[in-house]
């Protein structure tokens, strides 16, 4: 099955935010973020089920959130029939509420 992926409005602003942050202190720095990101994210439309299950979300929505790691950042995103959402881009740092997705 091809999978096509989606950015949310959210997940883009993230990504914007982290590329913005790093330019600050390095642009090639940010240049390397933002391709590790994209390459993590495209990596998905080949092998979808390779993140793992959201700890947070296991006891309620138990496999509907997945994530990715890239250094200290959460890729986290969703499955639907042939599309692959991504929810939000996150630093692994901050404690996680159900708010950040949306619920």
């Amino acid at each position: 099955m091809v999978y096509n992926i989606k950015l949310s409005p959210i997940a883009e602003s993230d990504l914007d935010s982290i590329v913005s942050y790093y330019h600050t202190l390095n642009p090639s720095t940010a240049k390397r973020y933002f391709r590790e990101i994209f390459i993590k994210i495209r990596s998905l439309k080949d092998f979808p089920l390779i993140g793992r299950i959201v700890p947070e979300c296991m006891d309620i929505y138990y496999d509907k959130y997945r994530e990715l790691i890239y250094e200290n950042y959460r890729i986290i995103y969703r499955i639907e029939a042939d599309v692959i959402y991504i929810i939000r881009i996150l630093d692994a740092r901050m404690d996680m509420d159900f708010t950040i997705f949306g619920l």
